[in-house]
């Protein structure tokens, strides 16, 4: 239902959307987590540190966060707290005309 991307440490989370930010929490897992909207989609990133807020509009390809950050693990399925290891962003892309979620890599999206 969402697709993980993989990035080095310190790489920038851009926005994939135009939209708002409608929510930014931590989740019951320590994961920084950021929700943005348009009339088309909801999206929800994981493991930013986030420099938007909530009401901030944002542009398709604005930087959000500076880094991956929360709670991941390596490929082995180890957890990478206090290693410096798994840095992704983990994206989930709701489409509201279909009321599912959707492949953000689906070429027809």
């Amino acid at each position: 239902m969402a697709i993980d991307i993989a990035a080095g440490e310190g790489a920038a989370i851009l926005s994939p959307i135009n939209g708002k930010v409608t929510d930014r929490y931590i989740d019951q897992y320590g994961n920084p987590t950021l929700v943005l909207e348009n009339k088309i989609y909801q999206v929800t990133l994981l493991h930013g540190d986030y420099s938007v807020n909530v009401g901030d509009s944002v542009k398709l390809g604005r930087r959000l966060a500076k880094k991956a950050t929360g709670y991941t693990t390596d490929m082995f399925g180890q957890s990478c707290a206090g290693r410096n290891c798994g840095y992704h962003t983990h994206l989930n892309v709701f489409d509201k005309r279909v009321g599912t979620n959707v492949n953000p890599l689906d070429s027809d999206r």
